[in-house]
């Protein structure tokens, strides 16, 4: 079975953290909905037809469209694919766009979780990443999001702003648990290339918070979850029993998906041996264009075939970020990689370090070596 993502490339405004492919301040979506669509049909119809077990409507901010745009979408979405055992239907909503007509709407339409892009409840930190939404209106939207009936939902928080201090953090965790969320993400503050913050901190008008500050607020986040009966499944990812997100799981499990949307990403594996994978075009009005022609196939950008060692060593990089870890039975029968037989002294040493636990069937992190997730998976690859 395959999971499905659909990219909105629609926002407000540009948040300074954010290096997602989108289009600000665009009203009309009827072109872009259109073209959805069609792309969901074409892709069909060249072969890409398994039975879908995931929806996952990301972007960009897939809450800038009408109840009856996401209706469309889906009524073309379940034309093409077979999505009737489908187990999650997501999407993610900015607080401001959240009213309980609108939550209303997407139940009515099959939307079983909604992911509520909070990242704090202070308006002087949502006022630095540029967000579009103010602590009352985050505030409110968890409100109603809570009392809406969906059968989960998620809540997004982003740790390690510049000055930002431990007391702000636990106030923000604190916010949090009183909506007893599902699923919480944390994700700490990342500079990617090309963004204003990049921009900010390269001019010296921000300063990142230093190493050890934000190793320390990750584990105030770890510790303050797993106490009030989270599972930490994930290194960014906190889920009460039963609310795993389950799309996402399928990216760390190297399962199909298929991406659909301006530079939505998909990954297939091939008859052959060895998995496709690619990106669409990275311009909305490139990717209307092509697909108007038909040319679904043209939309594919940065395909690349890749071998059963490449999707080895890849698979390693995701299930070590896992609760799991990496199920070194599957690695050996899948892959045809041996990781106890190439890399068992070094396992042993950052087992005798504290950082991995290990045993004959898998390799797995300790909260310390969470910390270090990057560093320690370095190690294990050539």
């Amino acid at each position: 079975m395959a999971g499905l993502y659909i990219h909105v490339p629609f926002c407000r405004q540009r948040c300074t953290y954010c290096d997602f492919y989108f289009v600000a301040g665009q009203r009309d979506h009827s072109a872009f909905v259109a073209a959805l669509c069609r792309e969901l049909r074409q892709v069909a119809r060249r072969g890409f037809s398994e039975p879908v077990s995931t929806i996952y409507i990301g972007g960009g901010t897939p809450s800038q469209l009408t109840s009856q745009d996401i209706a469309r979408i889906l009524r073309g979405l379940r034309k093409a694919y077979d999505a009737a055992a489908a187990e999650e239907v997501t999407i993610e909503l900015n607080p401001e766009d959240v009213t309980a007509p609108y939550l209303q709407a997407l139940k009515k339409l099959g939307i079983s979780r909604v992911s509520v892009g909070i990242q704090s409840f202070f308006d002087d930190e949502l006022t630095f990443m540029n967000r579009s939404h103010d602590a009352r209106q985050a505030h409110d939207a968890l409100a109603l999001v809570a009392g809406a009936g969906f059968r989960s939902y998620t809540v997004d928080l982003i740790f390690g702003l510049p000055g930002q201090t431990e007391d702000r953090w636990a106030q923000n965790l604190d916010r949090l648990r009183a909506f007893d969320a599902p699923h919480v993400s944390t994700y700490s503050l990342t500079i990617e290339p090309k963004t204003p913050l990049q921009k900010q901190v390269a001019r010296g008008l921000v300063s990142p918070l230093p190493d050890q500050a934000m190793a320390t607020l990750y584990q105030m986040a770890m510790d303050t979850l797993s106490s009030h009966g989270y599972e930490h499944y994930e290194i960014s990812s906190f889920a009460q029993p039963g609310h795993r997100a389950q799309h996402n799981s399928r990216y760390w499990s190297h399962a199909n998906y298929l991406g659909f949307g301006p530079s939505a990403h998909s990954f297939w594996w091939q008859r052959t041996g060895g998995a496709a994978r690619w990106r669409n075009v990275r311009s909305l009005r490139q990717y209307v264009a092509l697909i108007r022609g038909g040319q679904s196939d043209a939309v594919c950008e940065d395909h690349e075939i890749l071998s059963l060692p490449a999707l080895g060593l890849e698979r390693i990089m995701l299930a070590l970020r896992t609760a799991e870890g990496v199920d070194l039975l599957v690695l050996k029968e899948t892959y045809d990689m041996d990781l106890l037989a190439t890399k068992g002294e070094t396992i042993a040493r950052l087992a005798q370090a504290g950082l991995v636990t290990t045993d004959a069937r898998s390799l797995r992190l300790t909260d310390r070596g969470k910390h270090i997730c990057d560093r320690v998976t370095a190690s294990l690859l050539p």
